[in-house]
């Protein structure tokens, strides 16, 4: 067997099209960041860093959906079936890193995500001119599903009021904001 030891638990989840989460399984997979040099700094809340899982066959695993095992969070991105015999896979995946926040919304039930933050982001107008500086965001949508302008995240203690959506940023996986730190 390929697969190695399977000793890491991990929730195989679905992104429902409601934005609700469903956790269709508990598996067991091999997990191992994928050897690289010259990893690039993360500048989004993707890791640029392919992490390699093995487990075995199940037809439920397919891209894009998750895998979350304790505080790690992996987007599906590739599922190879390793034997051709319907025994063992190899998946690819994207690990989503960040700083551990909360998000706030305006109408709901406040949830624990992760947060990638880059302060002193250009902010530009309908031109392409930079006209502020703000706070930018990525969000998991499977964690905080859309957030919209009004909603709060706090991040390392600072509290920030989501002001816009950072057009053409949400991707079905990631989504951008603009934030306001509130005083």
């Amino acid at each position: 067997m390929r697969a190695g030891r399977l000793d890491i638990p991990a929730e195989l989840l679905e992104l429902q099209q409601d934005l609700t989460v469903r956790c269709l399984d508990w598996l067991w997979f091999s997990i191992n960041s994928k050897e690289s040099a010259d990893v690039p700094a993360h500048t989004g809340l993707r890791s640029p860093a392919k992490v390699a899982v093995r487990g075995w066959w199940d037809e439920r695993l397919r891209a894009g959906r998750y895998l979350r095992s304790d505080a790690r969070l992996f987007l599906i991105d590739d599922v190879r079936d390793f034997t051709g015999q319907r025994a063992e896979v190899a998946i690819t995946c994207s690990e989503l890193v960040g700083q551990a926040g909360h998000y706030l919304p305006a109408d709901g039930v406040p949830r624990c995500c992760r947060v990638h933050l880059t302060h002193e982001a250009p902010y530009r107008d309908e031109l392409g001119q930079v006209v502020s500086y703000m706070t930018r965001a990525e969000v998991a949508i499977i964690e905080v599903g859309r957030p919209q302008a009004g909603d709060q995240l706090r991040v390392e203690g600072d509290l920030y009021v989501v002001a816009n959506y950072a057009d053409d940023t949400d991707d079905g996986v990631v989504r951008g904001l603009w934030l306001q730190p509130v005083e």
